[in-house]
Formats: structure tokens, C-alpha cells, sequence
């Protein structure tokens, strides 16, 4: 199979975006296929489509059906570098995703390097603490879910230096009660430092070097604790993401995500 793609580069979130019309069964088996290392290599897999809302520029179905909001820039900053704009531009992209009910709306500027973007992110279904167990320890922890994906955070101090290990081990132990895309998020607060381990069940278990529907986690759960709007910056190892959660009588009712991308190559894909 021949395979039009772009790969892109938010926070080092690299992300394959592809163009060639795919059914939505084989979604999952030729993502696979593409992030594997002999191929296009990348974290994850999104697929452009013609939307069925008129006002929308393109339509995207992540590779499980999720919300993404580094693909959702990916595809945003693609559109805005097909118009050849000039340097500083700003355009607002409307967009149809997966995993979100309303339109998405994109701000994207034009930089010397890559692009800068702002992303509406799909609210939170729930907010909830769960309990966990982890061989004979029980761990009682936030969980935010989204429509299509859920993320479980973790106090990195919790595990300390087995943090990477431990988590590992919980996404396999506690992916019964996940939907087929689910994230553990190892946060640590006093640094702001985010360390995403990102599951799509049957197909990929990925720490990812920035993840947005993680940070837009965090940003639900610091506001849902200071019991009002927050702003923070997210550290990951691919680099620093925003998140603003707005909260207005104990409810978050907007938020949104900003990071850098950059669209590193296009081409053709052989399968």
C-alpha cells in the first residue's frame, strides 16, 4: 500500500499525519505499521479527512478514535504552511476531530522556524479519584477522562526512582478500567516536570516527549485543587507546553493548550 503522509513535530510529539483516504478499520493496523522503527517512525497517527461540518477546513480521526491536541496543531500549522503566508501571520483553523463534539478551533502563527499554536481543548467528562493496586500497595489517584481517552496522574515522588518502571508496569495491571487510549502521567508539582506514558491498547505503549491531552490533565486537576483558573507551564522532555483551565463555579468550562511545531517531512510511505 501506498501511503501519502506528513510527519510533524510539536514538542517532539512526533506525529504522522496522513493523507491517502483510509477505512477507519484499518486505522489502527496501518498506524502500527507506520510508527514502527523501520518505517516512518513516529508516536502517533493521525488521519486527514473531508469533514462533514462545512465550516471546517479538514476533518482528523486519531488512530483510536481519541482527541489529540498536538496532531490538532499539526494538522493546523500543514494547512497554514499549504497557503505559503508570510512570517508573523496568525490564522484561526477550525477543524473536525475525533474524540471532540464541537468544532476545534486553532490559532496558528507563522515563526521563522515552525509554527506557534493555541488549541480549544474538548472538556473533561469527569474528574474522579480512584483506587489503584500495584502488587500488595493501594493507591488512591486523580483520574481526568475525555471523551475517547483518560489519564491517570501520578505524584512522581510517590515511586521516585522506579517512577518509569512502576508505571510501566500499572498501564499493563490497570488498562481493564481504561478506555482503548489512556495515559499515566508522572507529575511532579514543585518542578512542574511531566513525564507522559501514553497506551493505545493492542498497538502501542510510547513515553511521549510531550503530550497535550496530558497537559491539558494537569491543567484540569491544579485548577479543580486551587478551586479556580490556572495557568502553568508544563516541562516535558521534548519541551515546555502551555495549559490555561478556566473554572467558574466548581465546573471547567474552557481550556486550552499552546506549543510550538514544526512540520519535518512529507512524502511517501510504503506499507
Amino acid at each position: 500500500m501506498e501511503i501519502n503522509f506528513i510527519k510533524t513535530n510539536p514538542t517532539e510529539n512526533m506525529t504522522i499525519l496522513v493523507e491517502t483516504p483510509i477505512s477507519k478499520e484499518k486505522h489502527l493496523q496501518v498506524a502500527e505499521k507506520l510508527m514502527a522503527y523501520n518505517s516512518i517512525y513516529g508516536e502517533q497517527v493521525g488521519f486527514i479527512q473531508e469533514p462533514k461540518d462545512k465550516h471546517a477546513a479538514k476533518a482528523l480521526r486519531m488512530m483510536a478514535g481519541e482527541f489529540c491536541g498536538n496532531a490538532t496543531l499539526s494538522l493546523a500549522a500543514y494547512l497554514m504552511e499549504e497557503k505559503q503566508l508570510p512570517l508573523t501571520a496568525i490564522e484561526t483553523v477550525l477543524l473536525e476531530v475525533s474524540g471532540a463534539k464541537n468544532l476545534v478551533s486553532c490559532e496558528i502563527q507563522k515563526l521563522e522556524c515552525g509554527y506557534f499554536g493555541k488549541v480549544d481543548m474538548p472538556l473533561p467528562l469527569s474528574v474522579d479519584w480512584e483506587e489503584f493496586f500495584l502488587g500488595s500497595e493501594a493507591f488512591t489517584l486523580p483520574v481526568v477522562r475525555f471523551e475517547g481517552i483518560a489519564h491517570i496522574i501520578v505524584d512522581r515522588k510517590i515511586w521516585g526512582a522506579d517512577a518509569r518502571m512502576k508505571a510501566e508496569k500499572a498501564s499493563s495491571l490497570w488498562s481493564h478500567n481504561m478506555p482503548d487510549a489512556f495515559g499515566l502521567l508522572l507529575w511532579d508539582g514543585k518542578t512542574q516536570e511531566l513525564d507522559p506514558l501514553v497506551c493505545v491498547k493492542g498497538t502501542s505503549m510510547i513515553w511521549e516527549r510531550g503530550c497535550g491531552s496530558g497537559t491539558s490533565a494537569i491543567g484540569v486537576l491544579l485548577a479543580m485543587r486551587a478551586g479556580n483558573t490556572v495557568s502553568v507551564d508544563c516541562k516535558q522532555p521534548g519541551g515546555t507546553m502551555g495549559v490555561q483551565a478556566v473554572l467558574q463555579d466548581g465546573k471547567i468550562t474552557a481550556l486550552e493548550i499552546s506549543g510550538y511545531v514544526s512540520i519535518v517531512a512529507k512524502g511517501k510511505a510504503y506499507i
